[in-house]
């Protein structure tokens, strides 16, 4: 990703000044008296567990004592191995997880992921959209189904995901839904066009379910990873650049001259920074999901390049506040 320029304004929400909570028994007491006299533990559902952030969290929720869910696809194809891997660890340590089959691009394997995770349980307290892909490249020379590879995965697939917890969360009276994106959903970074166009996508939609689900006590948060942190999603990332390159008919192969420097770039800063540690990401979307019940910020910025998302995600909530103001209506749209 390219750097974001490092402006030093103290505005918006510092993700050292918000993660200050405790974990699932700090949960259950958010949730109220009566949840909190539950003897079962708050429930978690997560996407794309197969590696990265989500293996991550799989793992950090369970040993907060959180009950998890931990979805992936093709567990029982290419992803066999990771969901065998957090089977073992569950079996060895003890953990309260369980794997899924969770396919963000099916409507049916959503739904029956849920279902079972309700069967299980009774509820979803927690939703964390996780799944997600890079498919890189010039716009101009992306085949329509590549560039919307991006957008089917990363904003479809995680509303699918959404709006299938909802009507539960609803039942149970109260819901947190965490979205994991980018710092390039608000900056925007050459060469991966329709990733940063997912992502804002995906934000957007964030924003709106924010405001109307608040009458039913459900939570948005969106959390953005500002840094190269390395995972798998690098690896992945070139892979599709090469399939990408393969479906380049013959009318479009001079144009890869004319875009050898931007894709040179490209593939260089493809390289995960190994200074960097995933699981600080994982540990801020733990701690985000303990605070209290309506403390939690509508975005979370992680990462080396977090003091130059911070002043955009600030205005950004100062212009969403004014123009809430003047609506009439604005009571519906308040966490109460």
């Amino acid at each position: 990703m390219s750097q974001i320029p490092d402006t030093r304004a103290v505005l918006g929400i510092r993700r050292r000044t918000v993660l200050q909570a405790g974990t699932a028994a700090a949960f259950l007491a958010a949730l109220g008296p009566l949840r909190a006299q539950e003897t079962q533990p708050p429930v978690v559902l997560i996407t794309g567990t197969s590696s990265g952030f989500g293996r991550l969290m799989a793992e950090g929720f369970a040993r907060k004592g959180f009950r998890v869910f931990a979805t992936m696809r093709e567990m029982e194809g290419r992803n066999a191995a990771a969901a065998e891997e957090l089977r073992t660890l569950a079996r060895q340590d003890n953990l309260p997880i369980e794997v899924l089959e969770l396919d963000v691009l099916s409507d049916p394997s959503v739904a029956a992921a849920v279902e079972q995770a309700i069967a299980r349980t009774g509820r979803i307290d927690i939703l964390v959209s996780n799944a997600g892909i890079v498919v890189p490249g010039p716009i101009e020379l992306q085949p329509p189904q590549f560039f919307h590879a991006n957008i089917e995965t990363n904003a479809y697939g995680a509303l699918r995901v959404i709006k299938a917890v909802i009507p539960h969360m609803r039942q149970a009276g109260r819901g947190t839904i965490i979205q994991i994106s980018s710092a390039l959903g608000r900056a925007i970074d050459p060469m991966l066009g329709g990733y940063c166009a997912s992502k804002l996508m995906i934000e957007a939609a964030c924003d709106a379910l924010r405001y109307e689900l608040a009458s039913s006590k459900i939570e948005v948060s969106v959390v953005q990873p500002a840094g190269a942190y390395p995972t798998q999603l690098q690896g992945k990332a070139r892979r599709y650049w090469e399939e990408l390159l393969a479906s380049i008919g013959p009318e479009k192969r001079p144009l890869l001259d004319t875009y050898a420097p931007h894709i040179e770039a490209m593939l260089a800063e493809l390289e995960p920074d190994n200074s960097l540690d995933p699981k600080e990401v994982s540990d801020a979307v733990i701690r985000l999901a303990a605070m209290e019940f309506g403390t939690r910020p509508s975005r979370l910025t992680v990462g080396p390049y977090a003091d130059g998302i911070n002043p955009v995600n600030a205005a950004h909530e100062e212009l969403q506040t004014e123009m809430m103001s003047h609506s009439p209506h604005a009571s519906l749209f308040t966490l109460r």
